[in-house]
């Protein structure tokens, strides 16, 4: 029985991994229809109230100290979904994927600065290894410089990071859906504001554009927090975050299949080695302090 819930367990993460990673290339075409806050406050205020109709009981009963934490968390969270959506804008889906990825080489990394520790000897690895990866994958040359919507999603990957970090932290001490759907809803309300402020309203949502915001509330949001919610407790973090891994390699297929685009021999090297760093990252926390959950990206 023990086995059995952790394999669904595992094949919902990696349910969620084809979402999250599929997901980019949705988002990507969606953005040449509404802008990047509009799309993101209409998706988090979505999936809000579908997470607020499966649980508005522990919603109602949640104290203050809910809302102050998943406020905080929230901010963190639209940090990397806005510097993620709007570099979508300027950068491919892949790229896009295999960058956001870094974040879980970033974790280690703030964790040993936040707590001031010396960093190991794998974090030091995975750090020239991910960085490598990432040049190798941004730069087209020796001689150019970070594109600027690659240079976006590498400050998403921050925020996603602290986001885990501080998720670690705070969670444990909250109802899981309550302090999610606050998250949620923080993202959900800063990015309407701004997008009613900043962006034109669509003049008219096509087929397509309401089908993305669909998968993007209903799947890649509230049931991937959801899955990853409740079926954690029967498989491990590391075990979880090593299958959300193949997330940017989904992302590359999906912009592949769907949107043509192609890796050169450069960049093909450079995504094995980010892929490369991140699994080495997450093995070695086995034995080390740092958290090792994962946050969804996308």
């Amino acid at each position: 029985m023990i086995l059995k819930k952790r394999t669904e367990a595992e094949l919902s993460m990696l349910l969620v991994a084809i979402v999250w990673g599929s997901t980019f290339v949705i988002v990507k075409n969606s953005l040449a229809e509404i802008g990047p806050f509009l799309f993101l406050g209409i998706r988090f205020i979505m999936a809000f109230l579908l997470l607020a109709a499966i649980s508005w009981r522990q919603l109602t009963q949640a104290p203050l100290s809910t809302l102050y934490a998943g406020s905080f968390l929230g901010v963190l969270l639209t940090i990397g979904y806005v510097f993620q959506t709007v570099g979508l804008k300027y950068t491919t889906s892949s790229n896009a994927g295999f960058i956001t990825g870094l974040s879980v080489v970033l974790v280690p990394i703030l964790y040993s600065a936040i707590n001031q520790i010396k960093p190991s000897f794998n974090t030091i690895l995975t750090v020239m290894l991910a960085f490598s990866g990432l040049f190798l994958l941004s730069f087209k040359d020796w001689h150019t410089s970070l594109s600027y919507g690659d240079m976006l999603v590498l400050v998403s990957a921050i925020g996603f990071a602290f986001h885990i970090i501080f998720v670690d932290r705070l969670s444990y001490r909250h109802n899981a859906i309550a302090i999610t759907s606050v998250q949620v809803l923080f993202v959900g309300l800063f990015c309407m504001l701004v997008g009613l402020v900043a962006e034109p309203w669509p003049l008219r949502f096509s087929s397509s554009l309401i089908a993305a915001l669909l998968v993007t509330s209903i799947f890649a949001t509230a049931l991937a927090f959801l899955l990853q919610n409740s079926m954690q407790k029967y498989s491990t973090p590391t075990r979880f975050a090593v299958i959300l891994t193949t997330e940017p390699v989904f992302a590359a297929l999906a912009g592949y299949f769907w949107a043509h685009e192609a890796f050169s021999q450069r960049a093909l090297a450079g995504a094995v080695l980010i892929l490369a760093a991140m699994l080495i990252s997450i093995l070695s926390q086995k034995k080390s302090p740092v958290p090792a959950r994962q946050t969804g990206q996308i």
